[in-house]
């Protein structure tokens, strides 16, 4: 019984601390954005967007990376997982709109190569709950 209640606790806390993440993420998304449209945007082109875009993604996939190396509790760098993987694969989904099926095995090489690293290091199931998670956050924006 007490392993059942352990395992209901860190799926609550990985969903809470996932959806957390990703709040913050976007939310410090617009602020960068609307950061460099006031700043970045002279011509009213929004040629900006593209590189700001993709670029905070690759720094929330480099801050995961960083966070899966720290002492941090395991429940917490699986929510920042969802959150990193969120950010990047939205980044990158919304650059290839027009191309789904581009997006859609991008998804799946994203997805299958954080399953592939997360065996490796021999992590618990809620890490790959928290791709999941992200997959259907990535699936509901685009």
């Amino acid at each position: 019984m007490d392993k059942n209640s352990e395992m209901i606790k860190e799926g609550i806390l990985v969903t809470l601390g996932s959806l957390v993440a990703l709040a913050v993420a976007f939310m410090f998304y617009f602020a960068i954005f609307m950061l460099f449209e006031t700043m970045a945007n002279q011509d009213g082109s929004y040629g900006f967007v593209s590189p700001v875009r993709v670029g905070y993604g690759i720094i929330w996939i480099i801050l995961c990376l960083i966070i899966y190396r720290t002492r941090m509790y395991d429940w917490l760098k699986a929510s920042m997982l969802t959150g990193s993987l969120t950010t990047f694969m939205v980044g990158i989904g919304v650059q290839l709109h027009k191309t789904p099926i581009i997006v859609g095995l991008f998804m799946l090489l994203v997805a299958a190569t954080s399953v592939f690293l997360l065996r490796k290091m021999k992590k618990k199931w809620y890490h790959y709950y928290a791709i999941i998670i992200s997959i259907i956050a990535v699936l509901y924006y685009l």
